[in-house]
């Protein structure tokens, strides 16, 4: 923190600010300034602005501009001081801008810290940073963003009693990273435009100065559009109390740095806009296209069905085409077995009356002639044949089931042999048949299993 700044003198304020001009350029001290203020300490009439009654002195060196400041005269006061001591950044601040302003107002009546009830009959506490009566111009520096109330602003703009007012705020208010500023709208809304400081201490060589404006995007979000930065000293203040830079009003530059900013927002909402109705244009051909190749697809698989159902068709009828020529073909070759067969049997009835050679056809198969019903077939239409004397007799398989002198034979055939043969012998090979037992019950095998695999189920 800075130390005391200022002094009351007389029903005044004198901030340190006011013993500093600008010669050729040059910041300096003011030497009648400072004499002033020495002879008032002197004196005793500077005192302490918190009201604690103590008496002042001005400490002021002659090297180093960060020294100035006034302190308590020792003694003069029993009192505790609740003075509220600045900060170094405001306090600097305030010097530079008062040597800006002597530098470019050229006014020898510049004042500082000047309540608004000394220029109108107001009873508020708020001030003017700097004010020239001769020039009827006045300054307001803030240096926190918090007291950029609108009161303070209403008040000082409707009691000015005519006077310009240039309003100036430090730089780390500036920028609004989207956001809406709200104190420097404040600002903006009465002098169009916001002029943020940048001090490098109490140098006013070095300080530096950018005058911007706040508006919003075509997002909607808010943007520090910088028209005019450089040194303090590059800014220039005319008769009127408008600051100039580079020759040009501020007011003209904002104006028409903010048309342009419009502008751009235009083209970028057109553009949009456009970009927009292509998208939705091409949404909308997209759109057709996918509903043309659904319609395609559609189309496609349509006539592939059909395709498929005419295959299908196609592959029945030769189906059925095929199966019709096997069966005429099959037809064919069953008339024509019949008719070999029919022939076969009339040429070969004679070769059944002897009983030495089997009868054969063309293909090697047998024929018996039935000796019961004289049916004339195949060995397979047969139940048993053959024998001596026999060997192209037999019994059909219809006599054996219906014809009863047929099954008559049968069962004089089957006495012979029960007659003749011993049960407990093996027909195959003469062996011993045992009793045995096996997965599908008790049966009789021959003795000369493996060798002979003859066997019997018992009931």
């Amino acid at each position: 923190m800075a130390q005391r700044t200022a002094a009351l003198c007389r029903g005044k304020y004198i901030g340190i600010e006011t013993i500093y001009t600008v010669v050729n350029g040059r910041q300096i001290n003011i030497p009648e300034k400072l004499k002033e203020l020495r002879a008032r300490s002197r004196n005793n009439e500077l005192f302490c602005p918190c009201g604690c009654g103590a008496n002042l002195i001005l400490v002021a060196g002659d090297k180093n501009l960060r020294e100035q400041h006034f302190r308590i005269k020792e003694g003069s006061s029993d009192q505790d001081c609740n003075v509220i001591t600045e900060g170094k950044t405001s306090l600097d601040s305030k010097i530079v801008l008062k040597c800006w302003l002597v530098d470019k107002l050229k006014a020898a009546d510049i004042e500082s810290r000047v309540p608004i009830h000394e220029v109108d009959d107001v009873k508020r506490s708020y001030e003017f940073t700097f004010l020239s009566q001769s020039r009827k111009i006045a300054l307001s520096y803030c240096h926190e963003r918090v007291n950029l109330s609108d009161e303070k602003l209403s008040i000082l703009e409707g009691n000015s009693q005519g006077i310009q007012i240039i309003y100036i705020v430090d730089r780390k208010n500036g920028g609004c990273e989207g956001q809406y500023p709200e104190g420097l709208m404040k600002v903006q809304g009465r002098q169009g435009y916001c002029l943020l400081l940048t001090v490098s201490g109490a140098d006013y060589d070095e300080a530096e100065m950018k005058a911007v404006f706040y508006a919003q995007d075509i997002n909607g979000l808010w943007q520090e559009v910088v028209f005019a930065e450089g040194l303090l000293r590059e800014f220039h203040i005319n008769d009127a109390g408008q600051v100039l830079f580079a020759e040009e009003l501020l007011s003209f530059r904002a104006a028409r740095e903010k048309a342009d900013f419009q502008s751009a927002v235009e083209r970028e909402k057109n553009e949009r806009a456009e970009e927009e109705k292509r998208y939705e244009e091409y949404r909308r051909r997209l759109f057709q296209e996918e509903e043309r190749n659904h319609e395609k697809l559609r189309k496609w698989q349509e006539e592939a069905e059909q395709e498929r159902r005419r295959q299908a068709e196609e592959a029945a009828k030769r189906r059925e085409e095929l199966e019709e020529r096997r069966n005429l073909e099959r037809e064919r070759q069953q008339e024509e077995k019949r008719q070999k067969e029919e022939d076969f049997i009339r040429n070969a009835e004679s070769n059944f009356s002897q009983q030495e050679v089997p009868v054969r056809d063309a293909d090697g198969n047998r024929w018996i002639k039935c000796e019961f019903c004289g049916k004339t077939a195949r060995e397979s239409e047969f139940s048993f044949y053959g024998g001596r004397g026999r060997v192209n007799l037999g019994t059909c398989k219809d006599c054996k089931e219906s014809n009863p002198a047929a099954v008559q034979n049968a069962e004089e055939k089957i006495a012979r042999v029960h007659s003749k043969y011993d049960s407990n012998i093996c027909p195959e090979c003469g062996g011993r048949l045992r009793e045995r037992s096996g997965t599908y019950g008790r049966f009789m095998g021959c003795s000369n299993y493996p060798a002979c695999r003859y066997h019997r189920r018992l009931k």
